[in-house]
């Protein structure tokens, strides 16, 4: 029997504006989330620590079912960042099986807490399409993506824009029907945490920081620079359903995926607030791929010893607002920049793959570095008054 029409087999051409498509589901387990916590080192504790949640008042709904039909004897809040790899991991299939890059995220707002053991489902709605050239053999389609517990509450939303094949033989004309996106997301719209309350001042560690000291302009660093391994990639990508073929592709040098990129990222600049709340992201963009460190070893340094696509990132503060009615948290919206060290064997993996932006690669302190992405993300960071 031949199956022409298959979900994974969509092309750009095959994305009509207005069309809306049902992801399925994936159970969030413990164990995936608290992986993801020790692997990406995410340090945002509300998602590791349940003693603290519970403090602050987070109670599982479902806690008792979740006992007795799962055995989970206490189901703790999911890491916001595994939310959000879940949550993109479940549109892939429908969206971005052909893609070429993810390129765009935008008016990204999370919802109602997750809990261990909840079921998200998610649907995407077509927004538009952009050829950027007459005769191009690709074009970026603009999807909102919606994402929602098993009671259905929204936990995530936002609006992305992804670069997908075309058909092969098939041609476009300069065009777009893009939707224009707010510059920033709507704070009124966005799920507050609940009030930070009696907290101990050891739970900042030694770099964190309450809301007070952050000061637009300032720059903080990474505590950690760190590469990440086919097999950290693949677990990522096997644990949210993503199974977009240019991350399993070996012609593709295997691009690493995206989202495993944006937590190693988050992981580094995370002991700066650890007691952050996200509320949403304004932005972001992916600017170049990045490869797994082993695999670039392997094929593009004969297995030659030394970090190759190593990851480094910092935060810049774009600027800081009071909340009216909250004393306890402050609003600091971030710019998380995630550049790559790029080695010979990293520069022969970039050029085995044609990118176009090489040019971008510059030097600093005898080190070649290339931009991989910049998110603009809004954070609920507890002032002084929360603690004891």
């Amino acid at each position: 029997m031949q199956r022409t029409n298959l979900i994974s087999s969509r092309y750009v051409g095959d994305f009509n504006e207005g069309e809306v498509y049902h992801h399925g589901a994936i159970q969030i387990t413990p164990m995936r989330n608290r992986e993801y916590i020790n692997e990406f080192k995410d340090g945002l504790i509300l998602g590791a620590n349940p003693e603290l949640s519970s403090h602050l008042g987070y109670e599982d709904p479902e806690y008792k079912q979740k006992k007795e039909k799962y055995g989970i004897e206490k189901s703790a809040l999911v890491s916001q960042g595994f939310v959000f790899n879940a949550g993109f991991g479940l549109s892939v299939h429908d969206i971005s099986f052909n893609a070429i890059a993810n390129l765009s995220y935008s008016d990204l707002r999370f919802g109602v807490p997750v809990f261990e053991g909840d079921i998200i489902y998610g649907k995407s709605e077509v927004l538009g399409k952009e050829f950027r050239k007459d005769g191009a053999t690709n074009g970026s389609v603009q999807v909102k993506t919606t994402i929602y517990n098993q009671r259905g509450e929204s936990v995530l939303e936002y609006a992305r824009q992804v670069l997908v094949r075309a058909e092969s033989g098939k041609t476009y004309s300069k065009a777009s029907t893009l939707k224009p996106q707010p510059p920033k997301i709507d704070i009124g719209k966005t799920v507050l945490p609940k009030v930070y309350h009696n907290l101990s001042k050891d739970l900042l560690g030694e770099n964190g920081k309450t809301f007070e000291e952050f000061k637009a302009g300032d720059v903080y660093h990474g505590f950690f620079e760190d590469a990440i391994d086919l097999v950290a990639f693949s677990w990522l990508q096997i644990a949210t359903l993503n199974d977009a073929a240019v991350h399993h592709n070996p012609s593709s040098n295997f691009i690493g995926y995206g989202g495993a990129v944006k937590a190693r990222a988050e992981g580094e600049i995370s002991n700066h607030f650890p007691l952050a709340y996200h509320l949403g992201m304004n932005s972001g963009s992916h600017y170049a791929p990045t490869y797994p460190g082993d695999i670039v070893k392997v094929i593009f340094a004969d297995g030659k010893n030394g970090a190759h696509e190593k990851i480094r990132s910092r935060v810049e503060v774009v600027d800081t607002n009071t909340v009216q009615g909250r004393d306890d948290i402050g609003i600091v919206t971030i710019k998380l920049i995630g550049e790559k060290y790029v080695t010979e064997g990293g520069m022969r993996a970039l050029e085995a793959a044609g990118f176009g932006g090489i040019d971008r690669v510059f030097e600093e302190n005898g080190n070649r570095f290339l931009r991989v992405l910049t998110l603009e993300q809004v954070l609920a960071v507890p002032t002084r008054r929360a603690f004891k």
